[in-house]
């Protein structure tokens, strides 16, 4: 019933209210994560237009009071609340809509013919998504929403990537014709060349970041699991202990974070910082399983860990593009004494698997060296 009132008649009727309301020259609508987080791509970017005098208006959306009071305190007057009056007539009124996730990002807001839509994305694809899945597998990743997101999918007039392997990616996982990918970089990614040509540091805090399985906590607990599941609190606490380390937790944005008594482990939610490139700044390695935030670190070139724990369960279940050995570089652990052995080993000698490091950043990012944010902008003030 739900999905039938929005794609009929709510969608009509924004069709109908979108041939009186005409729309405003440089209006752009910014979204992410399903209007829950000021966030990725579509923040880097619209930060970007916002601290230059350009003739684009940009004005972010969303459903969560609390980024609304962190938007507008920061640019008062180019943030709308949904749902509202005020975010429907914002929504009408501008020329495009700009995306890191799905439809999901415009609060609820229908699909019209009358919108340029821009996806950004937010993360080069190393397990399969969009239709590459199986409806019911789409409808575990995105819950009431999935008929919404394979409805959408295919109605994106331009989609930015990094590479040739991300557009192909997403050419099969979208079914969007070559024509409208324009390669770019990633405009989140553009500080992150700029920290890479400091100087390197040599710390000792990881960062731990696995990827989605299951939204909320699931039945599989996997939020409580550190970097391996047979590796519990006081072992991981006498580690960081032993190695004068620290150890970060950020758990997917869609699952339940943890609190844990060691004074070496902290859990930082998307809540307290939506930015996972704020923890890239403090962090010295990286531990992950699946996740392809990996791919945005290799530009620091710092250590990268892989913990797929769960590798032959989670690809039955959620299928990879490739096999696993060929989508990261090493060290691929299986065991906590391979766990512990590679950090210890990342901890003095960082510099060890660098070479298999860039070969991946090279067919993940090409040569890109920042500047996507001024690539994109050029774009979409030129086109249409």
């Amino acid at each position: 019933m739900y999905w039938w009132i929005f794609f009929g008649p709510w969608t009509w009727l924004f069709r109908l209210m979108s041939f009186f309301i005409p729309k405003k020259k440089g209006m752009i609508l910014f979204g992410s994560n399903e209007g829950q987080l000021y966030s990725d791509n579509s923040r880097a970017l619209f930060e970007f237009i916002q601290e230059r005098d350009t003739d684009i208006q940009p004005i972010w959306i969303t459903n969560n009071s609390d980024v609304f009071r962190q938007v507008d305190s920061k640019y008062p007057g180019s943030v709308v609340e949904a749902p509202s009056i005020k975010s429907v007539f914002y929504y009408l009124r501008s020329e495009q809509i700009v995306l890191s996730f799905g439809w999901q990002d415009m609060c609820k807001m229908p699909w019209i013919p009358s919108k340029y839509v821009n996806q950004l994305w937010h993360g080069i694809p190393l397990k399969k998504i969009g239709l590459l899945k199986s409806k019911n597998e789409i409808e575990n990743d995105y819950g009431k929403t999935a008929d919404l997101f394979i409805r959408s999918s295919k109605n994106v007039n331009r989609f930015f990537v990094a590479s040739e392997y991300e557009k192909e990616m997403h050419r099969s996982a979208f079914a969007i014709s070559d024509d409208k990918f324009r390669i770019t970089g990633n405009p989140r990614n553009d500080h992150l060349y700029t920290i890479s040509k400091t100087k390197k540091r040599h710390g000792r805090t990881i960062l731990y970041t696995p990827t989605f399985r299951e939204r909320r906590e699931g039945s599989g607990k996997h939020s409580q699991v550190l970097i391996h599941p047979e590796i519990d609190e006081q072992q991981m606490h006498d580690f960081l202990i032993e190695n004068n380390a620290h150890l970060i937790i950020r758990p997917h944005w869609i699952t339940t974070s943890e609190t844990f008594s060691s004074d070496r482990i902290r859990c930082v939610a998307h809540e307290e910082e939506p930015d996972l490139h704020q923890l890239f700044k403090e962090a010295d390695i990286l531990v992950t399983d699946y996740s392809s935030a990996y791919v945005d670190w290799l530009i620091l070139d710092r250590p990268v860990i892989f913990s797929p724990y769960d590798l032959q369960e989670y690809t039955d279940k959620n299928g990879l593009t490739k096999e696993y050995h060929e989508l990261v570089p090493p060290p691929i652990c299986h065991t906590p004494l391979e766990v512990f052995s590679s950090i210890s080993e990342a901890l003095e000698n960082p510099s060890t698997y660098a070479e298999q490091r860039g070969e991946m950043k090279k067919i993940y990012l090409e040569d890109m060296s920042g500047g996507a944010c001024e690539r994109i902008l050029e774009i979409i003030s030129r086109e249409p």
